[in-house]
């Protein structure tokens, strides 16, 4: 293990070991220094593949959209052919919020622009292409008659808030104080019937 570890790309080990300490330690402690010393190299040498910490963590964002972009993708391959657009982009929010709760301290890397390079060319192709996934869905959906005359993207950023908030606060275990002897199958399952399924399909102008 120890020589596979030495064989590996420094910026490839970089990336793992940000990944490891986000889910050991969560985003408020990471610096170049603490990624270094866990990567065992020298407090400089992460500079040499990524020009700032903002740059390396905006890799590892980039990679967590790609995560949710294949859970999302693996969700919907498993839907019967004759399902519903609605219901695919039901079965898309699920996979969202269980990709995000299972992983917290990267999702929650992946929305904070204070704290990553938004302008890095991998990070705004991956976390377009996530939202372009959704958005799809979405208009999928409308074609079929649910919310016909909403703009699709607002439509989508409601989903989108829908299910990332669900996936925040139970990540955070905010929820189980004041929504006790919950499971998060019910509390996704509601929150999908509230924000989706909704059968009024007709015009709110």
């Amino acid at each position: 293990m120890a020589e596979a570890l030495r064989q590996e790309p420094l910026d490839e080990r970089l990336l793992e070991v940000t990944l490891g300490l986000l889910a050991d330690e969560g985003i408020e402690r990471l610096s170049l220094r603490r990624i270094a010393r866990r990567a065992g190299v020298s407090h400089g040498a992460p500079l040499r593949h990524y020009r700032s910490l903002s740059h390396l963590l905006a890799e590892v964002a980039a990679r967590g959209f790609r995560l949710l972009s294949a859970a999302i993708e693996r969700s919907s391959a498993a839907v019967p052919g004759g399902a519903s657009s609605r219901v695919r982009l039901a079965v898309a929010g699920r996979a969202y919020v269980e990709a995000a709760v299972a992983n917290p301290g990267l999702f929650a890397l992946m929305f904070r622009p204070d704290a990553v390079d938004v302008s890095n060319p991998c990070f705004e192709r991956e976390s377009a292409r996530a939202f372009d996934h959704l958005l799809r869905r979405v208009r999928a959906a409308q074609e079929e008659g649910w919310h016909p005359s909403r703009d699709p993207r607002v439509l989508a950023g409601c989903v989108w808030a829908g299910v990332h908030g669900l996936a925040t606060l139970w990540a955070q275990g905010a929820l189980l104080g004041p929504v006790p002897n919950v499971s998060l199958d019910e509390m996704i399952s509601t929150t999908l019937e509230l924000v989706i399924s909704s059968s009024d399909g007709g015009n709110h102008e």
